[in-house]
């Protein structure tokens, strides 16, 4: 069976989704503005530093009495003269070079050895090859350059995105099963909707319950509980024409077959006493037909259920004798009983076994006796002898006018009847083709409900649809 997609999942996964794009998006916007406080801050220390190392370096050159003119080489090998300057102390996260007016370096930090100069030097802030600067110039013509040599600036900036991006990484989880949780919790009352709508069948068409439903769902209780009115007046209506036709019709059809038997013996084998016999025949079936309509008017009002146990022996023993007193079926039906106790109507009971013994004496061998068995004390067999029923015939059964491979007189009718009685009342109607340890033959096992919860009978959960065996 295909999975069908939840609308819990989807809502965890998009919120979910949404939440950390928001969180994406609102730190990426605090990395912009905090990389540029960080270029700003360190600019700053830049410009600082120019400030606080060029009037050091201009004084420490006119110190060694050449006015400043002296120009100072990066290597320290050489005499006196061409020591190189005393370096001024500074934050070892930047360099300098220091120029004079003329625009020859007096003083270069160690650190600059290898830094490639520009031709024109800028003043302010400026970027050479990927590292920033800041050049300033003072009133006597000297100037310095600062270069940034440190990672600071990428360092800080990617400080900022851990610090930002590592807590979602660990949250995302978090957020997702608290919306994933949150969710289950909102959608509580749309399950108890739903049990509450799959309750409902044929037979209870009650109005839902709409009470205690969000504002959302409670529109849909509503409107569910105004079309199972509808389908309920439907329903009613059509039992109630059906019930009333086949009741109307049995006294005109037994009024029509008891002039069509007078009118047969007065007759004798004169004219027209076959057809006679064929309009009897038409007649008893049409009356064995509004019968079986009223069983099922009847049934299809729920009588079935009984929330009390009752000693369903002597109705059994009552039907089976009916059967053996006819004229039709005399001494043909054979009982096995013992004790049965079930939760189901009598009458209820008592038109289930009927429809089924009469299906298997009619659908039989001829001749041949059907046994009535009480199997334990929840479950009646009904056995009959006679040719297999195939399993896609033995599905069938069971349904409403549905008839097997047979050419025996019947509505189709007698097996619906009994496995909606033993539905509505918990239980379950089971059909074998071939009987229980025979090798031909029909069986229908009638699974009794208990008000003891015993569930398994036979193998065959009480409540269950029709189950096949073939």
């Amino acid at each position: 069976m295909k999975r069908r997609p939840s609308i819990a999942l989807r809502l965890a996964l998009g919120l979910t989704a949404g939440m950390a794009l928001l969180w994406i998006g609102a730190a990426a916007i605090s990395v912009s503005v905090m990389q540029h406080e960080l270029n700003e801050a360190y600019d700053d220390s830049l410009e600082q530093s120019a400030q606080r190392l060029l009037p050091l370096a201009v004084h420490d050159l006119r110190e060694r009495g050449d006015g400043g003119r002296q120009i100072v080489r990066v290597d320290d090998e050489g005499g006196d003269d061409d020591r190189p300057a005393r370096p001024v102390p500074h934050d070892s996260s930047f360099t300098y070079v220091v120029f004079d007016s003329l625009g020859d370096i007096v003083l270069r930090d160690h650190q600059a050895a290898d830094f490639a100069l520009p031709a024109d030097l800028p003043d302010g802030f400026a970027d050479i090859d990927g590292q920033r600067t800041f050049g300033l110039t003072d009133r006597t013509g000297f100037s310095i350059l600062i270069v940034e040599t440190s990672d600071r600036r990428l360092n800080g900036l990617m400080d900022a995105i851990s610090a930002l991006g590592f807590p979602l990484l660990a949250l995302l989880p978090l957020m997702a099963g608290g919306v994933w949780l949150a969710m289950r919790l909102a959608l509580r009352p749309l399950e108890a909707l739903r049990r509450d709508i799959a309750k409902r069948d044929s037979k209870n068409l009650e109005p839902l319950l709409s009470d205690g439903h969000p504002a959302e769902l409670a529109p849909i209780a509503e409107a569910v509980g105004a079309l199972m009115s509808r389908l309920k007046s439907a329903l009613d209506a059509e039992r109630s024409f059906a019930a009333r036709s086949a009741h109307e019709l049995r006294t005109p059809i037994a009024g029509a077959l008891a002039q069509t038997q007078q009118l047969a013996a007065e007759l004798g084998n004169g004219p027209g006493a076959a057809r006679l016999v064929e309009i009897e025949a038409a007649l008893k079936k049409l009356a064995k037909l509004s019968e079986k309509l009223l069983q099922l008017a009847r049934v299809e009002t729920g009588f079935a259920q009984s929330d009390r146990q009752a000693d369903l022996l002597p109705v059994l023993n009552m039907v089976v004798h009916d059967f053996n007193a006819s004229t039709l079926w005399r001494d043909r039906v054979q009982v096995a009983a013992g004790d049965l106790v079930a939760a189901i109507d009598p009458d209820a009971f008592a038109i289930a076994l009927r429809n089924l013994v009469e299906n298997a004496l009619k659908h039989g061998a001829t001749g041949q006796p059907v046994q009535v068995i009480v199997a334990g004390t929840g479950a009646v067999r009904v056995i009959n002898h006679g040719d297999l029923v195939a399993a896609a015939d033995l599905a069938r059964l069971g349904q409403p006018f549905a008839r097997g491979d047979t050419t025996a007189d019947g509505s189709g009718l007698g097996l619906s009847i009994a496995r909606t009685i033993l539905e509505q009342a918990g239980g379950a109607l089971v059909l074998h083709s071939p009987a229980s340890g025979a090798m031909d033959g029909f069986e229908a096992v009638m699974v009794l409900p208990r008000c003891d919860n015993d569930q398994t009978i036979y193998g065959v959960e009480t409540g269950a649809d029709i189950k096949v065996k073939a």
